[in-house]
C-alpha cells in the first residue's frame, strides 16, 4: 500500500464551496509559465543486486563498485532463441538497491517537493537522505511520496531505492502483492521513469493515487452541446487558510479555448484536500470517433492566488464520447456499432525486458494500427502512460485491467485482507492515472481467477474480492463498465486456457463460487484446438454461454496458437500438437486463427475478440518451439523485426490497406513438389506465377486465396503472386527450393513436422491423406521419464503414425514405383489389429496384422510393394478387418 500519510490526506478531502466568475482566454495558460517543475532522475543511478545489505540508505555507504545504470532500469534480462536458456540470460528475482545523488532545483521558499516513480517492481521502499518516505506494493502503477520535508532544497541529496520483485509464495515479501502468478515474467527494478516534482504550497494534489488530481466526467454528450463536469483536488500546504481562484479550460486541438470558467474557492484550510467542481459546456462538441477521427480536447486547470499569479497548472487530454455494451448486439461508440478487432499486448522487449521507452510503446502501436485493430488489451496490468496516450491519438479502444491473476490465495480460500486491500489499491491506481483517457473503455478486474484451481482440482474462492472490486470501480467511474478474463466456467465441450489445458466441469474438480455476471461484460480465454478440444468446439461453446448469461455482454479476450519461425508443416492437421512444448510449426498457428476466426466472425452478440497475443512476449514457464523463455503466440516476433504470417491473414481482414501476402515464406527448403499455395488478402481475386508460368487466378474468400496442386520443379522455384485492390496494383514473391524429385515421396504419417531420418533420407510432414487421425507413440504432454520406444534401427522415424480407415493420394509422374510401407504396433495384442492395403485399386496386402509381423509390440516391421502410377497418382488405401488401420511412414521411389 502507498505510505499511511496518504490515507491521512485522502479522509481529509472536503468540498468547498466556489463562487463562479466569467475567464478570458488565458485561463489555458497562454504562454504563462507554470511554477511547477519537473526534473527528471533518470543519469548518475548506481545499482547492486543482492540481498542481505546493511546501511544502504546511509550517507556514508560506500557505493563505488555499483554498477552504473540509468532509468529505466532493470536487472533482469530473459527470453532467447534456441531450446536452451542463454548465459546472458537472468530471472533472479529478489532485492535490487538504487543510489542516486542529485541536486535540487532552484525554487522558492515554503516549495513542495516529491518524487515521483512511474513503476517499481514489485516492491519499492524509498529513502531520502537516510530518511524512509515509505513503501509501495505494485509493480505496474504510477507512485509519488512527499519529500519536502526530507530533502536538502539547496544542496546535495541521497536517494535510496529497495527494488524487491521476490517470487510470490507462502512467506514472501510479496506474498500479498498481486499477481500471485501468472504466465509472464516479472521483471525487477526501476523500469520505467522517475522524477523529483516540485510545487508551490498551493497546488494541486499528487497523492491521489498516482492521479493528476484533475478528473473529467462527461455529464451529456448531444448534437449542439456536451455538458462537461471537471473535478479539481486542491491542496493546501501553507501553515494558514488560503483564498485562490481556481479556473477551467477546455481547449481544442489547436489551443483555441473553446469552454472556460473561474471559481473562487476557499478558505482553503492547511493540510486539506479540498474538491472543486466545475461544470462547463461545450458547444457542437467534435466527438472522439475511434481510428475514423481520433479527436482530442485538453483539460486545463489553473490554481491562482487572488492577486493573479499563477500556482500550479495541470492540462489532461479530454475525449468526449459515450460507449454501450449491449448483450445482443455488441459495442457501441457514440451510438454507431463497431466489433472490436483487437489483440492483447505485454510490455516486454528483448534486453530491455519492461524498461521500455516512449518509442518502444509507439511503436507497437504502429504494428497495431498496420494490423487494422481497432482495440487492444493492455495485458495483464497497468501500462507506462505513453501507451494510453498513443491509444488515445490513434482512436484505439483499451481494455485496461489489474494484475488479479489465476487465484486469490495460495489455498483456494478467499482473499485475506491484506491482498485485498492490495488488489483495491491496485484497481485504484488504475482508474485515478487512466479516467480521463477517452481510450479506456472499460475496467478488468481479473484474468483468468479460478486457473490455479482449475490445474489443481482445487476449490476457487474469489467471489467476495471481484465483488468488492467491482463496487469500487463503480463509484470511482460510474460511467465506465468492469469485465474480467474468464479462463474456467464450467462449459460443453471442456474449454482451454493459455496457461494450461483445463478439465472443466471433470469429475473431481472442487466446487467453484460462479463468478460470470458479478462484472459489468465478461471475455472468455479459450483456446480450442490448441490446448484442448477442436476448432469446431469454438462456436458451440460461445453459444452455451451466451444462452447461459443473456443479459451479460460478452467478449473474448484470448484465442492463440503458438508460432516458430524455423519450425514448419506440410500440413498442420496432419498430427497433435504438442501445446507445452515442441515443434510449433507457424502453418498451425495460421491455420488456428483461420477457423477461431470464422467461429467469431459469425457470432453477432459477441462485442469484440483480442488475439493472444499481438507480439511474443517473455515467460520463464515456457519452453516452446524454437525459443527459450518466451511466449510464441505473438503475430509478431519478440525482436519486433518479423510479422508473422498469421499477421496479414488478420490485415486482410481487418485492414483496409491493399494487402497481398504469399504464405510459407520462411519455409524455403520443400519437401513435396506438389502443394497448395496459399495468400492472404483483401482482394478478389489475385493472380500466381511459378518460374514465369501462369498459375492462373483464383478467388479470395475472408482473406484467403488457395492455388491448389501447384507443381514446384527440382532446385529453386519463384513464385510471384499480384491482384488488384481497389484500383492500386499489388504483389508479392517468395522462393521455394524443393531439395529432392517430384518422383520421389516419403511421408511421415501422424507427424505435422517432418523428419530428417537416420539414413538421411528426408520424410516430409503427413500430407495427401484423406480420413484417419494423425496420433503419435506417446501422447505429447508425456513426460520423459514415461515415453516409449519403438524397437527399430531409426525409432524417431516409427513414433508417429495414422490410424483408422483412410487413403493417401500421392501425386507422382506416371511410372513405376518401389512403395515401402512402414509399420509399428503401439499398444494392440496379435488379432486385434487386421486391415487391408491397396494400391490403386488392388489389394497389396491382405488381412495384414502388425503385431503378428513383427512378433509384438513396439517393434517396427516393414512391407515393400510394386506398383505403377497413371494419371499422375498413387491410391493407397487402408481398409480396416478388425480395428483400425495403421500406417507409420511411407516412402515411394522409381523402380
Amino acid at each position: 500500500m502507498l505510505m499511511s500519510a496518504r490515507a491521512a490526506v485522502f479522509a481529509l478531502a472536503t468540498l468547498v464551496t466556489v463562487q463562479a466568475f466569467g475567464v478570458t482566454a488565458r485561463a489555458a495558460g497562454g504562454s504563462e509559465p507554470t511554477p511547477r517543475v519537473v526534473m527528471p532522475l533518470s543519469t548518475g543511478w548506481r545499482f547492486k543486486q543482492a540481498s542481505g545489505l546493511g546501511g544502504v540508505e546511509g550517507t556514508q555507504f560506500d557505493d563505488s563498485d555499483w554498477d552504473q545504470v540509468t532509468v529505466p532500469h532493470t536487472w533482469n534480462r530473459i527470453g532467447n532463441e534456441g531450446t536452451v536458456r542463454s548465459p546472458q540470460s537472468n530471472n533472479t528475482q529478489g532485492t535490487g538497491w538504487y543510489r542516486l545523488r542529485f541536486e535540487a532545483p532552484a525554487a522558492a521558499k515554503r516549495s513542495r517537493y516529491f518524487l515521483q516513480f512511474d513503476a517499481v517492481a514489485t516492491i519499492a521502499d524509498v529513502w531520502l537522505n537516510g530518511h524512509y518516505l515509505g513503501k509501495h506494493e505494485g509493480a505496474f502503477a504510477r507512485f509519488r511520496f512527499d519529500a519536502s520535508t526530507a530533502i536538502n532544497p539547496t544542496g546535495d541529496n541521497l536517494l535510496v531505492v529497495r527494488a524487491d520483485n521476490s517470487r510470490p509464495q507462502p512467506g514472501s515479501t510479496t506474498q500479498n502483492v498481486i499477481p500471485l502468478s501468472g504466465d509472464f515474467f516479472m521483471f525487477g527494478g526501476i523500469y520505467r521513469s522517475a522524477a523529483l516534482i516540485v510545487t508551490q504550497p498551493v497546488h494541486l494534489d499528487l497523492l491521489d493515487f498516482g492521479g493528476p488530481g484533475v478528473y473529467e466526467r462527461s455529464l451529456t454528450i448531444q448534437p449542439g452541446a456536451a455538458a462537461i463536469q471537471v473535478t479539481s483536488r486542491v491542496v493546501n500546504d501553507e501553515p494558514t487558510p488560503q483564498r485562490l481562484r481556481v479556473e477551467t479550460a477546455i481547449t481544442a486541438a489547436d489551443g483555441k479555448v473553446v469552454a472556460s470558467r473561474m471559481d473562487a474557492a476557499g478558505p482553503v484550510a492547511p493540510g486539506v484536500v479540498s474538491i472543486v467542481q466545475s461544470n462547463l459546456d461545450v458547444t457542437n462538441p467534435r466527438l472522439w470517433q475511434g481510428l475514423r477521427d481520433p479527436y482530442l480536447y485538453r483539460t486545463v486547470v489553473t490554481l491562482r492566488s487572488m492577486q493573479g499569479a499563477v500556482l500550479d497548472r495541470v492540462t489532461q487530454p479530454l475525449g468526449l464520447r459515450t460507449v454501450r455494451f449491449d448483450a445482443s448486439n455488441g459495442f457501441f461508440l457514440n451510438g454507431e456499432h463497431q466489433y472490436l478487432k483487437g489483440a492483447s499486448m505485454h510490455q516486454d522487449r528483448p534486453a530491455k525486458g519492461w524498461a521500455v521507452s516512449d518509442a518502444d510503446q509507439e511503436e507497437d502501436f504502429a504494428i497495431l494500427a498496420d494490423l487494422g485493430a481497432n482495440a487492444v488489451r493492455l495485458a495483464h496490468y497497468q501500462h507506462d502512460q505513453r501507451s494510453y496516450e498513443a491509444a488515445d491519438a490513434a482512436g484505439i479502444i483499451v481494455w485496461a485491467e489489474i494484475p488479479l491473476v489465476n487465484k486469490v490465495s495460495f489455498d483456494g480460500s478467499p482473499a485475506n485482507a491484506a491482498l485485498a486491500a492490495n488488489a483495491r489499491q491496485q484497481l485504484l491506481e488504475l482508474i485515478q492515472q487512466n479516467r480521463n483517457h477517452p481510450c479506456v473503455a472499460l475496467w478488468s478486474i481479473a484474468n483468468e481467477i479460478d486457473l490455479t484451481a482449475t490445474q489443481v482440482h482445487g476449490p476457487s474462492k474469489p467471489g467476495s474480492l471481484l465483488r468488492s472490486l467491482n463496487a469500487l470501480a463503480k463509484s470511482q467511474d460510474p460511467d465506465r463498465p468492469s469485465t474480467f478474463a474468464d479462463c474456467c466456467e464450467v462449459a460443453l465441450p471442456p474449454h482451454a486456457n493459455d496457461s494450461a489445458a483445463g478439465a472443466d466441469g471433470a469429475s473431481g474438480v472442487a466446487p467453484r463460487e460462479a463468478i460470470v455476471g458479478i462484472a459489468d461484460t465478461v471475455g472468455y480465454n479459450r483456446y480450442f484446438g490448441w490446448y484442448t478440444g477442436h476448432f469446431g468446439d469454438f462456436g458451440s461453446m460461445l453459444d452455451q454461454a451466451h444462452e447461459r448469461h443473456p443479459q451479460v455482454p460478452m467478449s473474448v479476450s484470448e484465442y492463440g496458437a503458438g508460432a516458430a519461425l524455423t519450425q514448419h508443416s506440410d500440413d498442420p492437421t496432419g498430427g497433435p500438437i504438442n501445446p507445452h512444448g515442441r515443434p510449433h510449426p507457424e502453418e498451425m498457428q495460421n491455420l488456428y486463427h483461420e477457423m477461431s476466426w470464422s467461429a467469431l466472425r459469425q457470432r453477432p452478440y459477441l462485442w469484440g475478440s483480442f488475439i493472444w497475443n499481438l507480439i511474443d512476449f517473455a515467460s520463464d514457464s515456457r519452453q516452446e518451439g524454437d525459443l527459450t523463455d518466451i511466449n510464441e503466440k505473438g503475430l509478431v516476433s519478440y525482436d519486433r523485426k518479423i510479422r508473422k504470417d498469421t499477421f496479414y491473414f488478420y490485415r486482410a481482414n481487418w485492414s483496409q490497406q491493399p494487402t497481398l501476402h504469399l504464405v510459407g515464406r520462411r519455409y524455403v527448403d520443400r519437401p513435396y513438389a506438389v502443394l497448395d499455395v496459399k495468400a492472404y488478402s483483401n482482394a478478389t481475386r489475385a493472380n500466381l506465377t511459378v518460374n514465369g508460368t501462369d498459375q492462373g487466378a483464383t478467388s479470395c474468400a475472408d482473406g484467403i486465396c488457395v492455388w491448389r496442386a501447384i507443381h514446384l520443379q527440382q532446385g529453386p522455384n519463384e513464385l510471384h503472386a499480384t491482384a488488384n485492390i481497389g484500383g492500386t496494383a499489388v504483389s508479392d514473391s517468395l522462393q521455394w527450393t524443393l531439395s529432392g524429385t517430384p518422383a520421389v515421396v516419403r511421408i511421415k504419417s501422424g507427424d505435422i513436422s517432418g523428419y530428417l531420418a537416420v539414413d538421411r533420407q528426408r520424410y516430409g510432414s503427413d500430407m495427401y491423406f484423406s480420413g484417419g487421425e494423425g496420433k503419435g507413440v506417446n501422447r505429447p504432454d508425456t513426460p520423459d521419464d514415461e515415453r516409449v520406444e519403438v524397437a527399430a534401427s531409426d525409432p524417431r522415424l516409427y513414433d508417429s503414425f495414422r490410424e483408422g480407415e483412410f487413403s493417401y493420394r500421392v501425386p507422382v509422374p506416371n511410372g513405376r514405383y518401389k512403395i515401402a510401407l512402414k509399420f509399428e504396433e503401439p499398444a494392440a495384442a496379435a488379432g486385434e489389429r487386421v486391415f487391408d492395403v491397396f494400391v490403386n485399386g488392388k489389394a497389396v496386402l491382405k488381412r495384414f496384422d502388425i503385431a503378428a509381423a513383427a512378433g509384438g509390440k513396439l517393434r517396427a516391421v516393414d512391407k515393400s510393394v510394386q506398383a505403377k502410377a497413371q494419371d499422375g497418382a498413387l491410391l493407397i488405401e487402408f481398409k480396416p478387418v478388425q480395428g483400425q488401420a495403421l500406417i507409420a511412414a511411407v516412402s515411394i521411389t522409381p523402380e
